[in-house]
């Protein structure tokens, strides 16, 4: 059973997360709803933070063996906010570090993206809808991806909206920023340079289908076998003995822990000055 977007103390979560016998889902809901639940909650917890304090609990939650990750509706895996939104001033100045309260990166720990590197239990992402901006980052660090094949990713960091989802709408700020938030800590993993250095320059809209012909996604499946899809990798990690699953992520991660302690201090830092000249050319007043 989903949670109530606000529950009865006033606070409205990104995500939240079920168990299912030995499977732990996290269960991320649309930015659009979770943002304009938020102006009126009395706490907000950020989907970063949520996502990464879901990962940090099912780490040492000895109940649950297998992590699997998803969007709360079908059609969404978790996509940023809808272009017109940035049409509003007060969505704009939101945005806006200078006038910000408190740190700028605000309380973000556990840390997501870092947990997604170092946790020891397969995370298998059900893909059923669009990924676009933190979806994707969060998408780059799963283990096993089984997705819709209709659906599509893309960084947008770098789209100014030309960033189209599938019904259509324009998704992303309006500025370009640097991809900062995890996507290009995980990415040299996945793609050579060049089709990298495109996805980041230039973010363009990719197929999911697209992705497992390049030998990036798992399986890219019409939406009516994505369950059964899961539910197949699923029963293949819990057959397999757990701490042998642990060793052999930990092994297999090492690379992908490097590339993040290479990439993503100076990705993050740069998406902040980023934002920050934003600002002070009066782009986001």
């Amino acid at each position: 059973m989903a949670r109530d977007m606000e529950d009865e103390n006033g606070l409205v979560v990104g995500a939240y997360t079920e168990k299912r016998g030995e499977v732990g889902w996290i269960i991320m809901r649309d930015y659009d709803k979770t943002s304009n639940a938020s102006l009126t909650a009395k706490k907000y917890i950020h989907i970063m933070q949520a996502v990464g304090q879901a990962l940090h609990d099912f780490r040492y939650d000895p109940e649950v063996r297998c992590i699997v990750l998803t969007g709360e509706n079908d059609g969404e895996f978790y996509r940023v906010a809808r272009g017109v939104s940035y049409d509003d001033p007060g969505n704009r100045a939101r945005l806006n570090p200078i006038n910000r309260k408190g740190p700028v990166l605000g309380n973000t720990f556990p840390n997501a993206l870092e947990l997604f590197a170092v946790i020891e239990k397969p995370i298998i992402a059900r893909v059923n809808g669009d990924t676009i901006g933190l979806g994707q980052a969060f998408f780059w660090g799963c283990d096993i991806i089984v997705a819709r094949e209709d659906a599509i990713i893309s960084d947008v960091h770098t789209g100014m909206q030309t960033v189209i989802d599938s019904n259509g709408e324009v998704r992303g700020f309006p500025w370009a920023v640097t991809p900062g938030d995890g996507a290009q800590s995980f990415l040299a993993m996945f793609m050579p340079p060049t089709l990298m250095k495109e996805y980041l320059f230039t973010s363009p809209v990719w197929s999911m289908k697209r992705l497992e012909q390049m030998n990036i996604v798992n399986y890219a499946v019409p939406m009516s076998e994505l369950d059964a899809k899961v539910d197949e990798m699923v029963a293949k990690i819990l057959k397999r003995p757990s701490s042998v699953l642990a060793h052999a992520k930990r092994v297999a991660q090492k690379r992908l822990i490097e590339n993040w302690n290479l990439h993503q201090d100076l990705a993050m830092a740069y998406e902040h000055l980023d934002f920050f000249t934003h600002a002070a050319q009066g782009n986001m007043d």
